[in-house]
């Protein structure tokens, strides 16, 4: 959503998911020289995943030539570099001049970008978690209420990627991380529930935080990418009903029970009331006892996007 209102300003283009820190560049490897075919290879990736879609064709044949004029112009790249480029020449392609990336995992390479990438900014969104549980749960049916653009191979993923302990200690590595830039000048933070409270008053800020002037077409976005609604491009604007969803059923109370024991701290943290709930113990049990073969499916299914299982793994503890 707030990459959809931030690409609606006439200097910001709005780029795909790439995944390029946790895909397609080696890990830890953001200083690192690239040169030659490689640095060819991992451009031309990044052009077909934004002009192709993430979930369209990853050929690269098509834009080798392309990729061979814009690395042969640069000179000497470092992988960080090789972004960098890319996201400046796609957005002047698009004329914009101001480039926003939109993958959330690229929160584990934030630090890098912001030692490395001169100007950059960095806008974290924070939502409550069990609004986040109830979203990834039912992201399995994106396919059907996106009229077919989610591929089936993306809605069986999705299903068996959900587990309640799974989600949460998603969320909870994630803000964790983000918390390490809470004091940096260049850090954001920004809640969804805000947002779509008092969008206009919220998107002033960003703006204000991004250096560029506000504009009202900013608010003007499709209603589309629910877990819980069909896509309607027709409708327009920040749908407020999204708030609480959570609250009015879709959950038990044995998730949202693990949800809260897993992230209160955090939760309160950042102002985030603890429900009091009633969850079933033998349910609590069952959950926790297959939590373990679900994480273990999820990893099996994810096999092809892990660069670095070791680290992937290290955020469930």
């Amino acid at each position: 959503m707030m990459s959809r209102i931030l690409g609606n300003h006439p200097n910001v283009f709005s780029f795909q998911e790439l995944h390029y820190f946790d895909e397609i560049m080696p890990p830890a490897k953001a200083n690192h020289e690239i040169t030659g075919e490689r640095a060819i290879k991992q451009y031309a990736t990044l052009m077909a995943i934004q002009r192709n879609g993430y979930f369209g064709s990853r050929n690269t044949d098509a834009f080798l030539d392309e990729a061979g004029d814009e690395i042969g112009k640069a000179g000497s790249l470092t992988h960080i570099s090789l972004l960098q480029l890319f996201l400046n020449n796609e957005a002047a392609r698009n004329g914009k001049s101001i480039p926003c990336e939109q993958t959330p995992q690229t929160i584990f390479a934030a630090a890098d970008i912001l030692k490395n990438l001169a100007g950059s900014k960095i806008i974290v969104m924070v939502r409550d978690p069990r609004a986040v549980l109830f979203s990834q749960k039912y992201k399995w049916k994106r396919r059907s209420l996106s009229g077919g653009k989610i591929p089936f191979w993306e809605m069986v993923r999705s299903r068996v990627n959900y587990h309640p302990i799974t989600i949460s200690k998603i969320w909870r590595s994630v803000m964790t991380e983000a918390g390490k830039l809470s004091q940096h000048p260049k850090v954001l933070f920004v809640k969804y529930e805000d947002l779509i409270a008092k969008p206009e008053d919220v998107i002033r800020q960003v703006c204000a935080f991004a250096e560029i002037e506000f504009v009202k077409e900013m608010t003007d976005i499709p209603v589309v990418g629910s877990s819980a609604s069909s896509d309607n491009p027709s409708q327009r604007g920040i749908d407020s009903s999204k708030k609480e969803q959570w609250q009015s059923g879709g959950l038990t109370d044995a998730e949202i029970s693990l949800c809260q024991s897993i992230n209160a701290p955090l939760m309160q943290e950042y102002g985030y009331d603890i429900k009091d709930v009633n969850a079933s113990p033998a349910t609590l049990f069952t959950l926790r006892l297959l939590f373990p073969f679900r994480l273990a499916m999820a990893a099996l299914f994810n096999l092809k996007r892990l660069k670095d299982p070791v680290k992937v793994i290290q955020k469930f503890r």
